[in-house]
């Protein structure tokens, strides 16, 4: 832990209140570590500048995977899901005209719930607009686990500019992310040392003012 509280606050060192109208947002394809080796997932992230160089602000990642393994439930099959929703902080450690180098740090909860497909129920939600309410009802498959891990995720982040909106100048980059997931806890079907692994995606940042 002190380590992680070392990083911390080289990251958000810097004259950290100096408030900027400056935004960043990512979205791409990751490489999730999940049950049984990695699945593709959907990456997003968008940070705030509180000065020149640091950032805050939150990730969100998602995939799913297919068992064959019911894992002691009653179930032919089962799928599970993958949830990670962290905070993140980053410092843009190198910034060039078209080339940005940036170390982060992001943690937070990852969820994982298991699923089986073949067996559905209804699903009810309601909805209060202008004074009216509207009822929804969906199929959604059978829950039948769910765990909460807590995760850690420091790494790079390397982006190279290939545009700008030129009214709003805002950057257009390709940016790859490298990283080390660290996921804490046991749970019914897995626990948190089998989710402890390299993390990769790539995908596109803008990046400018509000």
């Amino acid at each position: 832990m002190k380590k992680i509280s070392y990083l911390l606050g080289f990251l958000l060192s810097c004259n950290l209140f100096a408030q900027k109208d400056h935004l960043a947002f990512f979205a791409g394809a990751e490489l999730q570590p999940v049950i049984n080796g990695y699945r593709p997932a959907f990456q997003m992230n968008g940070r705030f500048y509180v000065n020149d160089r640091i950032s805050l602000g939150g990730l969100l990642a998602y995939t799913q995977q297919n068992h064959s393994d019911n894992f002691g439930y009653l179930a032919d099959r089962t799928r599970s899901y993958h949830t990670t929703v962290n905070i993140i902080a980053q410092n843009d450690l190198i910034r060039k005209e078209n080339f940005s180098l940036s170390a982060y740090i992001s943690t937070g909860m990852y969820f994982l719930n298991l699923v089986n497909p073949d067996e559905m129920y209804t699903e009810t939600s309601y909805n209060h607009i202008q004074g009216v309410w509207f009822v929804n009802q969906y199929e959604v498959p059978r829950k039948l686990s769910r765990d909460l891990f807590y995760n850690i995720q420091p790494g790079l982040d390397f982006s190279y500019k290939v545009g700008t909106i030129t009214k709003e100048k805002v950057g257009i980059y390709i940016t790859s992310r490298v990283g080390y997931q660290f996921v804490l806890g046991n749970g019914d079907i897995t626990n948190g040392t089998q989710l402890t692994k390299p993390v990769v995606s790539l995908g596109v940042t803008f990046n400018g003012p509000k």
